[in-house]
């Protein structure tokens, strides 16, 4: 895989652009689950330690167990850098909850049906998630789940993005992994082609930037790429992909980025001056 640089200034960790357009998020996390019909999120005050906590709860089963336990191991790994920090697990009458310290902000598909940030705002929010992103591939983890409801804008992130469920992730030392076909479980309309068993069934970390191309597409006002259907997802893969609403600065890198074969997508790193931060 090629790696392509380009010349950024980095606003680390803000997103200055967010109090000007009243999109600064200050309510209760929004958390939309997607494992199990029977989970729930509530949210609470610690009585120890005064801080707000999310807590997803779901049924126990081999598999939820699984990816909870998933889940946990990437964000103690992470440790608040770019998730939600893990507080604890635990299993009780039949139930699994994961605890996590709830983050302020805003959902990424919420600001985006807004319709309402600026040419520089969008900009500015692409940049953030292409260093998020790489922030995550350098930790070793493979989200696999990108989509901009598991985004959330918040200054709490190293580059002012916090991302939400790791349920579906995998680590580096799993990777390249083998998919079985027609076996997809994550959002279906950021899947990678490989993902859906188009082209190759094995997964890695260039999964997540096909989503995040997807992603940044979306950001510029294009949703052609949401499906209903598995048939619907994979004839659109199959076909070519329009940037021309997009900066001419970010359809070459959209391009790259969603490229049909993995080998071919190329991990944007971002420059300032002569300093590489990827």
């Amino acid at each position: 895989m090629e790696n392509i640089v380009i010349n950024w200034l980095p606003k680390k960790g803000k997103i200055a652009s967010c109090a000007s357009t009243g999109l600064k998020f200050e309510g209760l996390l929004k958390v939309q689950s997607k494992y199990t019909s029977n989970s729930t999120v509530r949210f609470y005050r610690c009585a120890t330690s005064n801080c707000m906590i999310a807590e997803k709860t779901l049924l126990s089963s081999d598999l939820s167990q699984q990816t909870l336990l998933r889940e946990r191991k990437a964000l103690m790994q992470l440790d608040g850098f770019i998730a939600p920090r893990f507080v604890a697990i635990s299993e009780s009458q039949g139930e699994v909850r994961l605890r996590l310290r709830m983050v302020d902000g805003g959902l990424l598909s919420e600001i985006i049906a807004k319709d309402v940030l600026s040419p520089e705002e969008r900009s500015q929010i692409c940049e953030n998630l292409v260093m998020t992103v790489n922030l995550l591939h350098d930790k070793g983890i493979a989200h696999l789940d990108l989509a901009p409801n598991n985004i959330l804008l918040s200054d709490e992130g190293e580059c002012g993005v916090v991302l939400l469920d790791f349920g579906f992730c995998a680590f580096a030392e799993e990777l390249p992994f083998l998919r079985p076909k027609n076996s997809f479980t994550a959002h279906l309309s950021y899947a990678a082609p490989e993902q859906l068993g188009l082209g190759t069934n094995s997964i890695s970390m260039e999964a997540d930037l096909y989503a995040l191309g997807l992603i940044i597409r979306e950001i510029y006002g294009y949703d052609d790429h949401i499906k209903n259907s598995y048939d619907d997802a994979k004839l659109f893969r199959k076909g070519n992909l329009s940037v021309t609403r997009l900066p001419e600065n970010w359809q070459d890198i959209v391009r790259n980025l969603t490229c049909y074969a993995p080998c071919e997508r190329s991990r944007i790193l971002t420059r300032s001056g002569d300093n590489n931060s990827s």
